[in-house]
C-alpha cells in the first residue's frame, strides 16, 4: 500500500485488480472513466469514487489528469463495504480539496493534515458503520494505555494490539483526540502522579516509579511542564486547601 494521501495523475488503463484496502479516488483536474465491479462512470472534479476493500476495479484515463487518493485511513476501514461507488461532492468539499493537496509531502504540518482529514471526513458521505469501528480501536487504545500506564508502550506495540498500522492510529489519535498516543500516555501518569501527590507521603522517586518514570527528576521536569507547578508546591498547596477546609468546618 502507497501513503495514506497522496496526488497522482493515471495513464491511459490499467489491469483490473483489488486493494486490501478502501480507497477513494478524487479527481483534481482533467477526468478519467473508473470500473467497479463492472459499474462504470466517468469522474472528475466535484466527484468521488469509493472503492472497497477487495472490490476489482480498474481505470481509462484519456486525457492529462491529477487525482487526489486516500488510502485506508482509519476513519474508513478496510472492512467497509460500499454498493454506492460513485458519490457527488457538496460545494464545500470541493472548495477544500486544493487545501488538503496542498499539505502532501508537508512533514512538518502532520498535525495540520490530521486536522484537516478529519474535517473532510464531515465533508464526505461516508459509510458511518466505519466510523464506529474506527472509534472502537481508539476507545481500546485508550483503555490499554490507561489501565496498564505503568508500562512502556511503543507506538508499534500499542498499535499490534488494536489492528492498525502505527502510522493509522497516531492519525487516529491526532484526529480525535489532537494528540499523539503518546502524550496521551503522559496525561495519564501525571493524572496519577497528582492523586499519589495529593493522599500519600510518598517520595517523588518513589511516585515516579509507580507511574512508570525512570526518577523523580523525570517526574519533576514533566509535571512542571504539564501544570506549571512542581510537584512540591502542588502537594503543599493541596494540603494546605485541605487544611484550611477542615478549621471551617470546625
Amino acid at each position: 500500500m502507497r501513503d495514506h494521501i497522496e496526488v497522482i495523475s493515471y495513464q491511459e488503463t490499467a489491469a483490473t485488480h483489488s486493494h486490501q484496502h478502501t480507497q477513494i479516488v478524487l479527481p483534481l483536474t482533467g477526468h478519467l472513466i473508473l470500473d467497479v465491479e463492472s459499474r462504470q462512470q466517468p469522474v472528475e472534479f466535484g466527484q468521488a469514487c469509493f472503492i472497497s476493500q477487495g472490490q476489482a476495479h480498474t481505470h481509462l484515463a484519456e486525457t492529462d489528469n491529477r487525482c487526489l487518493i486516500l488510502n485506508a485511513l482509519p476513519v474508513w476501514d478496510e472492512e467497509v463495504q460500499s454498493t454506492d461507488n460513485f458519490i457527488n461532492l457538496t460545494p464545500q468539499a470541493q472548495a477544500y480539496l486544493p487545501f488538503l493537496s496542498s499539505l502532501i509531502g508537508d512533514t512538518a504540518n502532520e498535525l495540520a493534515m490530521a486536522q484537516a482529514l478529519n474535517l473532510l471526513e464531515h465533508l464526505l458521505p461516508i459509510p458511518q458503520d466505519n466510523t464506529i469501528k474506527a472509534d472502537s480501536r481508539l476507545e481500546k487504545a485508550q483503555k490499554i494505555l490507561s489501565h496498564d500506564f505503568q508500562q512502556s508502550w511503543p507506538l508499534a506495540k500499542l498499535a499490534e494490539e488494536v489492528h492498525l498500522s502505527p502510522s493509522q492510529l497516531s492519525l487516529l489519535f491526532k484526529r480525535t483526540l489532537g494528540i499523539t498516543p503518546k502524550q496521551y500516555l503522559l496525561k495519564r501518569r501525571l493524572k496519577e502522579a497528582q492523586v499519589y501527590l495529593e493522599s500519600s507521603d510518598y517520595p517523588l522517586e518513589a511516585i515516579a516509579q509507580k507511574i512508570g518514570l525512570h526518577d523523580a527528576s523525570a517526574l519533576v521536569r514533566l509535571f512542571t511542564t504539564f501544570y506549571k507547578v512542581t510537584p512540591g508546591h502542588y502537594r503543599l498547596s493541596k494540603r494546605q486547601e485541605s487544611q484550611s477546609h477542615n478549621r471551617v468546618k470546625h
